[in-house]
């Protein structure tokens, strides 16, 4: 079952990976734009520097599930590594549904949220900011998904 969705995941991986490379090099291409047009041709472009923010929000999220997925968010090795195998996979246990409950409180408050968000627009380009802050709901639903697959691994030798 767990190389079944490890399998899935995988080709999910591919498509946060893309997005978020298309989103960091969306995000540097309009700020070079809005450097060039405020300092060569002195006129500044309003949407520029709102699209580069809001890319910088989907970036975030969608990394940060790329950063779970790959085990680069912060810990303390130190602790865990002092521990004995038994403690050590406790920890683990513990952290790991503590991180997904943390993210599944951002679900389900940002989904709470989403009417009132439908109803505001952002003020250069006009896009309904749930578009914006919907990626608040996907990258943090997955990372959800993950801490809790790794809790329900963390005694197993599949991790």
């Amino acid at each position: 079952m767990y190389q079944k969705i490890e399998a899935i995941l995988k080709k999910i991986d591919i498509i946060f990976i893309a997005l978020t490379v298309i989103s960091l090099g969306g995000m540097t291409l309009f700020i070079f734009l809005q450097v060039l047009f405020r300092y060569v041709f002195n006129s500044p472009l309003a949407w520029t520097e709102e699209l580069s923010v809001f890319m910088f929000i989907w970036m975030t999220f969608l990394a940060g599930y790329i950063g779970a997925r790959r085990g680069k968010h912060i810990g303390v090795g130190a602790i865990k590594n002092a521990l004995p195998g038994i403690g050590s996979n406790i920890l683990d246990l513990i952290a790991n549904l503590i991180s997904g409950l943390f993210f599944s409180i951002i679900v389900y408050s940002t989904t709470m949220f989403l009417p009132k968000l439908m109803t505001q627009t952002s003020p250069a380009l006009e896009l309904p900011m749930a578009f914006v802050y919907s990626i608040m709901i996907i990258g943090s639903f997955f990372m959800a998904f993950w801490y809790f697959l790794q809790a329900a691994t963390a005694f197993s030798e599949k991790k």
